[in-house]
């Protein structure tokens, strides 16, 4: 009884000082990140799109991309499809914002094991310029966010990506998917403010000449974690990964537990396999398996089990909603609800991934030790050039 007490009281202090540490760091990250963030230059971007479905804040998030306060700059939309209502809003935003070029792309390559880097082909090789900017279909950009990430491109930097911050869950499920990636955040920006960054693939700004050379998209088309496979290839060539000073803001809008339980899993499986040392320490720093080593460490604080319990996860959800508040992120009154689904959620994603290397990605079943399907040889140039041919829609 002691034994499990004393481990109890151990688990207990360490999940407590990493969560208050985290919290610190998201709080510090954009003060220390903007003094790193000196570079004035502003070259210009292209900026690519690729998109599949509709779904709900589309139009916005799309959008969210013309009107940018940057000098000069290129958007590319980019599909598999031939006709979807996705192309039909992007026909649209590009008749309604005729000032700025914009290009639409049909990417038919099967290359890739990732369905993302497929669409990515086409744009990375028509591209008119050596910077490019990839943002997801569900990020909406601040009309100074082009211009903010390019702040962080400094000296030694090979990719600047962006913090989600989760919002506008329009279901149960949908709040539960916003705390998980609220959570993850938290810890994104944490390790931002010691120096380090990772690929996270909501957006990314990179050079053209440096994925060439560290390989190009071929080099990274064994992976459904097409963003980390990429920030990997950029260090082995002496560029780092760095996260902005400033969040972005993901629409969660409609999601289905289904959903959402497929993505934890996806997620899960791909940190197990790239992240072999850190993944089986995950649930020491979550606060369910914290309220559980609280329930071990009651007799040694003098508390019945199931206050102990009570006292660690409230406190818990309190400090989140506490840190939610002081960053400005987005407080619903489904946040009790959603940080208990979170929590179940989370842990049976983690449980997951320790049997199935299968995952759900986009209405298609995927194995993440799957190399690519085919080699061809790269479109991707070491410097922009006239774009090639490629097929406009």
């Amino acid at each position: 009884m002691h034994f499990t007490s004393y481990l109890g009281v151990a688990w207990l202090a360490i999940a407590w000082f990493v969560f208050l540490a985290t919290c610190t760091g998201a709080l510090l990250q954009p003060f220390f990140q903007a003094r790193r963030a000196r570079n004035n230059a502003q070259p210009p971007v292209t900026a690519v799109l690729p998109i599949k479905l509709e779904h709900s804040g589309f139009d916005k998030a799309q959008a969210s991309v013309f009107g940018q306060d940057y000098p000069e700059y290129e958007v590319l939309f980019s599909a598999a499809e031939a006709d979807s209502p996705a192309l039909e809003t992007a026909f649209a935003l590009k008749a309604h914002y005729p000032q700025t070029p914009t290009r639409i792309l049909r990417s038919q390559s099967d290359f890739a094991v990732s369905p993302k880097l497929n669409t990515l082909d086409a744009p990375l090789a028509t591209s008119a310029h050596d910077f490019v900017l990839v943002k997801d279909s569900n990020i909406v950009l601040e009309h100074d966010m082009l211009a903010t990430l390019m702040r962080n491109f400094g000296a030694g930097v090979g990719m600047v990506v962006g913090v989600p911050v989760a919002e506008q869950g329009q279901t149960i499920a949908g709040h539960i998917e916003s705390a998980v990636i609220n959570a993850h955040a938290r810890l994104l920006l944490t390790a931002s403010m010691f120096g380090f960054g990772y690929g996270v693939g909501k957006v990314m700004l990179f050079r053209r000449s440096d994925l060439a050379r560290a390989g190009g998209i071929d080099a990274v088309s064994y992976t459904l974690a097409e963003d980390t496979a990429i920030a990997k290839g950029l260090d082995a060539i002496g560029l780092r990964t760095v996260f902005a000073h400033r969040t972005l803001r993901q629409l969660t809008g409609w999601r289905t537990l289904r959903e959402v339980y497929d993505r934890q899993v996806r997620w899960s499986v791909i940190r197990h396999t790239h992240e072999p040392l850190t993944f089986p320490l995950e649930p020491l720093v979550s606060p369910l398996p914290a309220a559980m080593a609280a329930v071990l460490a009651a007799p040694l604080l003098g508390l019945p089990a199931i206050v102990a319990f009570g006292i660690s996860l409230t406190g818990w959800f309190l400090g989140e909603l506490g840190l939610a508040w002081l960053k400005g992120w987005e407080l619903s009154p489904y946040a009790p609800l959603a940080f208990l689904g979170r929590e179940v959620l989370a842990l049976a994603a983690w449980l997951r991934a320790w049997t199935t290397n299968d995952v759900v990605w986009q209405n298609g079943r995927f194995d993440v030790f799957v190399g690519a399907r085919a080699s061809r040889p790269s479109t991707l140039k070491l410097q922009p050039d006239v774009p090639a041919a490629r097929e406009q829609i």
